[in-house]
C-alpha cells in the first residue's frame, strides 16, 4: 500500500568518486541489497522479475529461445530464488480461498492482503513458475497453481472496474494508477500463454489499451493516478511512465513468445507503438547530467535515479528485442548517470520515496531491482553487438569503479533487520 511508509529512513554520508560503469563486485552488492530490503508486495514482485532477468534470462519473456518451452522438465532447485519468493508469498497469503464478487458470482482471492488490487499480481509469475516446477505443490493448504488461478479470478471478477472495463489498481474503488500496467497485464499474459488461452491474452492487451485511454496526456506521456477519490496524482511521474512502458513491453514480448503471435500482430504493433510513444515524448526531458526529474516536466522536482534506471533498462530492451535502437544512446546516458549514484555498499541513492511518490527518499527497494534489470539488459545488448551505440568508446558506460564512498549509520542495519520477511498486508 503505497501511501504508507513501511520503512524508516536513515541518512547516508556520501562522497562521489564519479564512476559510471559498475564493477561486477559492486553490481553484486546492488543485487544483495535488492534481496534484503524488499517489503511490499510490488517490491517483491519486481524483485522476482529482476532475478529472472539477471540470473535466469532464458526463462524471461525477453528470451529469444522459446522461454515457455524451457519450463518442461525444469526443476525447482534450478530456480530456487524464485521458488523462495513464491513460497513466502503463499505463506503470507490470506486463508480464504474464495470470496463472493460484487455481481454474485464466485471469484477468487488476492495472493496477498493489500489495499492495492494491482500490486500482488506482480508476484504471479513467480507463483506460476513455482507451480510449473513443483506440480502444484501446496503451501499452507493451497497449491501454487490454484493460488495463481485464484488471483486471476479475483482480478477478473472481484476487483472494481471503470465504466470502460479497466481493472482498478485499488481494491475499494475504481482508480487507475500507471504502476498497475507493470503489475497486472504481464501476469494476465503469462498465465494466458501457459494455459493456451488467447482470450485472456487479448484481455492483457485490452487492459493496456484501457489504461492508456485514461492516463495518456496530449504530449504522449501518462498521468500517474486518475479517477476515484483520495490519493490523486495527475502529474507526469517518471517512474509511472517507466512502469507503463515496461509493462506494455513485457506483454508484447509475451505475445511474441507465444503461439498466438501471428494472430495478434496488430495488438503487438499497438503495444510497440505505445511504448515508443512514451519514449519519444520523454527524451527531451533528460537533463544535461543524464537523469529525469521525478515529475518529467517540473524542473523544480528532484532528479530521480530510480525511474531513470527503469527507463534505461527498457530503452535498451527495445534494442535487444529488435524493435528499435533509437533510444540506446540516451538509455546508456541514463544508466551511466544512475550508476554514479550507487554507493560503495550497493545502495542506489537520490531516489524517489517508494511510499510517497512526490518526495525524495533515502533508498528504494524497487530502484535496486531497476538497476539489476538495467545491467541485465546492458549485458545482453553488449553480447549482441552493441547496436545503436554512438559513443565510439570501448566501454559505452565509461570506466569501471565504485561510484560512491558511504558511511551508513548503524541504525540502518537495525531498520532493515526489523522488516525482513514482512510483506505489504495493510
Amino acid at each position: 500500500m503505497r501511501s504508507i511508509a513501511l520503512l524508516a529512513a536513515s541518512s547516508f554520508l556520501v562522497s562521489s568518486v564519479g564512476a559510471t560503469h559498475l564493477t561486477d563486485s559492486l553490481l553484486n552488492k546492488v543485487y544483495n541489497v535488492m534481496e534484503e530490503i524488499n517489503v511490499a508486495s510490488w517490491e517483491n514482485g519486481t524483485k522476482s522479475i529482476a532475478i529472472l532477468e539477471s540470473k535466469y534470462p532464458e526463462l524471461t519473456v525477453y528470451s529469444s529461445n522459446s522461454p515457455f518451452q524451457k519450463l518442461d522438465g525444469l526443476k525447482s532447485g534450478q530456480i530456487s530464488e524464485i521458488i523462495d519468493i513464491a513460497q513466502t508469498t503463499l505463506q503470507n497469503r490470506p486463508n480464504s480461498n474464495a470470496t463472493s464478487s460484487s455481481n454474485g458470482t464466485l471469484g477468487g482471492s488476492s495472493l496477498l492482503q493489500d489495499g492495492a488490487a494491482g500490486d500482488p499480481p506482480s508476484l504471479g509469475i513467480a507463483v506460476l513458475l513455482a507451480n510449473a516446477t513443483t506440480n502444484n505443490e501446496q503451501v499452507k493448504g493451497i497449491g501454487y497453481g490454484d493460488a495463481a488461478t485464484s488471483q486471476l479470478n479475483h482480478l477478473l471478477y472481484n476487483v472494481p472496474r471503470t465504466s470502460s472495463g479497466a481493472i482498478s489498481h485499488r481494491e475499494d474503488q475504481a482508480q487507475l494508477w500507471s504502476d498497475s500496467v507493470y503489475m497486472v497485464p504481464p501476469f494476465l499474459a503469462y498465465y494466458a500463454v501457459l494455459h493456451n488461452n488467447q482470450t485472456l491474452l487479448q484481455e492483457a492487451y485490452r487492459q493496456c489499451s484501457l489504461y492508456r485511454d485514461t492516463l495518456r496526456q496530449d504530449n504522449g506521456l501518462w498521468a500517474h493516478i486518475l479517477l476515484g477519490s483520495g490519493t490523486h496524482d495527475p502529474n507526469l511521474w517518471i517512474t509511472g511512465n517507466a512502469w507503463a512502458a515496461t509493462g506494455m513491453l513485457r506483454v508484447w514480448a509475451t505475445i511474441k513468445a507465444s503461439s498466438y503471435a501471428g494472430d495478434m500482430s496488430s495488438q503487438m504493433d499497438d503495444l510497440k507503438n505505445w511504448v515508443t510513444e512514451i519514449y519519444d515524448a520523454s527524451q527531451s526531458y533528460i537533463t544535461s547530467d543524464g537523469l529525469f526529474h521525478n515529475y518529467l516536466n517540473d524542473n523544480s522536482s528532484f532528479k530521480d535515479t530510480s525511474g531513470s534506471a527503469l527507463m534505461a533498462a527498457t530503452g535498451i530492451r527495445l534494442s535487444t528485442l529488435g524493435i528499435t535502437d533509437t533510444y540506446v544512446p540516451n538509455s546508456l546516458k541514463l544508466l551511466a548517470a544512475v550508476s554514479s549514484y550507487i554507493n560503495s555498499t550497493g545502495y542506489l541513492t537520490q531516489v524517489v520515496n517508494p511510499y510517497d511518490f512526490s518526495k525524495q527518499g533515502t533508498y528504494s527497494p524497487e530502484g535496486q531491482s531497476f538497476v539489476v534489470m538495467a545491467y541485465a539488459a546492458y549485458k545482453e545488448w553488449d553480447s549482441l553487438g552493441r547496436k545503436g551505440s554512438t559513443s565510439g568508446k570501448d566501454d559505452p558506460l565509461g570506466s569501471s569503479s565504485s561510484a560512491f564512498k558511504v558511511a551508513v549509520p548503524a541504525v540502518m542495519g537495525l531498520v532493515v533487520s526489523t522488516v525482513l520477511g514482512v510483506w505489504s498486508m495493510i
